[in-house]
């Protein structure tokens, strides 16, 4: 018989802001709402029990731009994060990130052929309020697990639209590849960074760096 471990997560998020051009820095609490980590290959959907490998990423809101074809790997652990990520301390700018998704799969490909065993999935809110159109460009990102070690996930920028139009909002998402991921629900931290730019007289108002550290923590 299948069975099915759901484990509520409790999510602390500090995301500290380096400011370009002037090294300061400001710190921004968030907390992470609600998350669940499907560790089995049965989870429930709309009240019924149904087998995760057989769930298929392309109707994965999450994942599905990235799953193109034939290209739909079996998932074998899923862990989701709601955040309440909110930044506004770029001037005309307001960052959100809303939810992380990670999944350990069996294989994924991408376009040169590389292979895949996980995939994460940040969805994002960004709000320029501003008279110049504004370029933020995401680095590769880390995950961090308890024993310490440091797993890099390339950062799919096909997928990603660096331009963000002045007056304007944009909601989508942000994609990374982990070569090997087996432990994704051993995840104690992610760390990564933007960086920014656009126009401007003041380098303060040029550039802008996010360097981002989430820490995540299971509820005992």
């Amino acid at each position: 018989m299948k069975k099915t471990a759901l484990l509520s997560i409790t999510v602390g998020a500090t995301l500290l802001l380096l400011l370009g051009g002037c090294g300061s820095k400001e710190e921004v609490k968030g907390t992470v709402e609600a998350g669940t980590v499907s560790s089995t290959t049965e989870k429930l959907k709309d009240g019924e029990k149904v087998d995760v490998e057989s769930v298929s990423l392309k109707d994965d809101g999450s994942f599905k731009e990235i799953i193109k074809g034939d290209n739909d790997p079996k998932v074998k652990l899923e862990a989701k994060y709601d955040t309440d990520w909110q930044d506004k301390s770029w001037e005309n700018v307001d960052f959100k990130i809303d939810k992380v998704k990670i999944v350990e799969v069996d294989k994924y490909k991408d376009k040169e052929n590389n292979e895949y065993k996980g995939l994460m999935s940040m969805d994002f809110t960004l709000k320029n309020d501003g008279k110049e159109d504004v370029s933020i460009h995401p680095s590769d990102a880390v995950l961090v697990l308890k024993d310490g070690t440091e797993i890099t996930g390339k950062h799919f920028r096909d997928y990603w639209e660096d331009v963000f139009a002045k007056d304007k909002q944009k909601d989508g998402h942000v994609y990374f590849a982990f070569d090997k991921l087996d432990q994704a629900d051993q995840v104690k931290e992610i760390k990564l960074t933007f960086d920014g730019h656009k126009k401007g007289d003041d380098s303060d108002k040029v550039e802008h760096t996010y360097d981002v550290k989430l820490p995540l923590e299971l509820q005992k």
